[in-house]
């Protein structure tokens, strides 16, 4: 919309990188959007929207101090990933005096790690995305076994044998707002109604092709885990929708020329990370680590590699 962009060209220069920073979890790059997400997260937990303002920062000075890309820095690729890191690590562990500089080690992480990958990835032409954030985290979160100044938080899964499902069940009509739109927060780590919808807000004011994208991704993670039978809870929380959410902007809107086709095919991808991420939650359970959100990393890649080799697709742009 002309009045975000004309507000976003008058912020001044730091406030308005930071901004889109966080916009960027969602492929905005607009400084309103941005602020709208960040005053979502303090509307979700004082100590989550502190958490997501201090990796914002740490990744994007970082970035600057190291002498990357002015372009990106300025666009906001280099905060999305802080932005992510911050909140997980603060859900993840126990909180300490030492938790604050273990978000800004791993903030700063995450953007030397974009700088790597979009280096290996730039060739191919597809997006590094949020998997620096991912990488830097489970870094990070295994780490944890070594330090005695850090708890695991009683969220992370505990190290085992995956074992039978456990509360399955259908999802009763009038949960499903509440689980659609908790599946869009959970991108950011918010368990919250009012902060899912306001991402969505957010969103629509870049694009609402890109919210739509959003709401069908959170559609998916409700319908496609109830139909093969997963943890009603789970459901409930948008645990399996906010991997769909990310999936089906990135392939229906954002690295994909937006057509019926490339809409079609963000729904395919949806559905199919999904099943990823059941098999990727699996893997990982043994270890005792979380997905994140390398199901959408994963599936997104794998899309736009093949979508290279389509004649109905245009090729993606790396971003």
């Amino acid at each position: 919309m002309n009045w975000s962009l004309k507000i976003d060209a008058a912020l001044p220069r730091p406030l308005r990188i930071i901004f889109r920073g966080v916009g960027q979890v969602f492929f905005c790059c607009n400084a309103v959007t941005g602020f709208i997400f960040l005053l979502a997260l303090f509307i979700g937990g004082l100590a989550a929207g502190a958490a997501a303002t201090v990796g914002v920062i740490s990744s994007t000075v970082a970035a600057y101090v190291l002498g990357f890309s002015e372009d990106d820095i300025e666009a906001g690729l280099y905060g999305f990933n802080g932005t992510l890191v911050g909140p997980c690590l603060f859900l993840f562990l126990e909180h300490s005096p030492q938790l604050w500089l273990y978000v800004v080690l791993a903030s700063i992480l995450s953007s030397i790690v974009l700088a790597a990958l979009m280096r290996i990835l730039h060739p191919y032409n597809v997006p590094a995305s949020t998997s620096p954030f991912v990488l830097t985290c489970w870094m990070f979160l295994v780490a944890v076994y070594a330090f005695d100044s850090f708890t695991r938080g009683p969220i992370l899964p505990l190290p085992g044998i995956p074992t039978i499902v456990t509360g399955v069940g259908t999802l009763p009509a009038e949960i499903w707002f509440i689980a659609l739109a908790k599946g869009v927060g959970e991108v950011m780590f918010a368990d919250s109604v009012i902060v899912g919808i306001l991402f969505l807000v957010g969103i629509a004011i870049v694009s609402l092709r890109g919210a739509l994208m959003a709401v069908g991704g959170a559609v998916v993670g409700l319908i496609v885990p109830m139909i093969f039978g997963a943890n009603q809870n789970a459901i409930e929380m948008g645990l399996y929708a906010f991997n769909p959410v990310l999936t089906m902007m990135a392939v229906g809107w954002v690295f994909l020329k937006p057509t019926g086709r490339s809409a079609a095919l963000a729904l395919l991808a949806g559905i199919l990370t999904v099943v990823c991420q059941a098999g990727l939650a699996s893997f990982l359970t043994p270890i005792g680590l979380p997905t994140l959100t390398f199901p959408f990393v994963l599936v997104m890649w794998m899309f736009l590699f093949a979508a290279g080799m389509s004649k109905y697709w245009s090729a993606p742009s790396a971003k």
